[in-house]
């Protein structure tokens, strides 16, 4: 289907690293217990300058708890379904170019966006104003640089 393998000095690692036909790498697991119940997609892996500031970022961000996982903080959605969100260890301090992942987060219906703007900058986030014109979401990094756009709440 087009991918290739990567080498992004993994060095010898239980894993496969690929790149999709665009050059966006992904890993391919081996089996491990922390995955078990994740299904098909088993974490979303984030760099993190400090992985315990940034699981109390997202973990208040999105309402994901505690999760057993091999990052040193991983979160999980409280119905225990879906994929772990990863706080790993960066290599180094993010450049200024735009992250190739980033998550879309969904306020709760009836949140203003101002409100939750200024919660955002309270616990070490801060809104980024990319000259795309308007747009219907704001785009957002956490603590660490990590790019996340917040949606306009359902009607």
């Amino acid at each position: 289907m087009g991918a290739r393998h990567l080498d992004i000095g993994q060095r010898d690692v239980p894993w496969v690293v690929l790149a999709n036909p665009e050059g966006n790498p992904c890993c391919v697991m081996e089996d491990r217990a922390a995955y078990a119940d994740t299904g098909p997609l088993a974490a979303l892996p984030l760099d993190s300058a400090k992985p315990d500031r940034d699981a109390e970022f997202w973990s208040w961000l999105t309402g994901w708890t505690d999760a057993v996982g091999v990052a040193p903080r991983s979160l999980r959605h409280p119905s225990l379904l879906g994929p772990l969100l990863e706080l790993c260890p960066e290599p180094a301090p993010k450049g200024t170019t735009k992250n190739r992942l980033h998550l879309d987060i969904r306020p709760k219906t009836g949140d203003d966006p101002d409100d939750v703007a200024a919660s955002i900058a309270e616990r070490g986030g801060r809104e980024l104003h990319p000259e795309r014109g308007e747009l219907p979401w704001r785009l957002y990094a956490d603590p660490s640089g990590n790019e996340f756009r917040v949606l306009p709440t359902r009607s």
